[in-house]
């Protein structure tokens, strides 16, 4: 952490704001939880978002209900080299792509995507293969999702949350 001082009561925020997302909504709850004023609590979720460590509010989408069927993720491979940066902004701006990496290893970018239909998926990966400074890409597709979880602090238990205070 980037000169953050974070005490216990500020995890216990940062928690139920991983978890509940809303700003809004269970202040006074909180800060009866935690024996704090809800001005308090507002003032530190106010602290955390010019440290940057909040930022935006964003509601959670059903992508199934929208529509998006097709969960895929491609592996791309591109020469080594200057380019790296317009490769993977061109990647990155391919209709359904949610995620993007930029990777060391066998691959040079990992693309994670959320697709209509076969329709969808074909010109997606026609998109990928007709990107200048790809030379190799594989698409998967996600046939059942065990986690994929959105918010950050949830996914850590009580050990690891403590170690990121130290």
């Amino acid at each position: 952490m980037a000169d953050v001082n974070l005490d216990e009561k500020d995890f216990e925020i940062l928690r139920w704001l991983d978890r509940e997302g809303d700003v809004d909504l269970g202040v006074d709850e909180l800060s009866d939880k935690l024996g704090i004023s809800p001005s308090t609590v507002y003032y530190r979720i106010e602290k955390y978002r010019e440290q940057g460590i909040v930022t935006g509010k964003v509601p959670q989408l059903d992508r199934k209900e929208l529509g998006l069927n097709l969960t895929v993720i491609s592996e791309i491979k591109s020469e080594y080299g200057p380019g790296y940066d317009d490769i993977g902004e061109r990647l990155s701006n391919i209709s359904g792509v949610q995620t993007a990496y930029f990777m060391v290893g066998e691959k040079s970018f990992i693309l994670v995507a959320h697709l209509r239909d076969h329709d969808h998926l074909q010109q997606f990966i026609d998109d990928i293969i007709h990107t200048d400074g790809v030379a190799h890409s594989a698409t998967n597709i996600v046939l059942k999702t065990f986690k994929d979880e959105p918010r950050l602090l949830v996914n850590y238990d009580d050990e690891d949350l403590e170690a990121l205070r130290s």
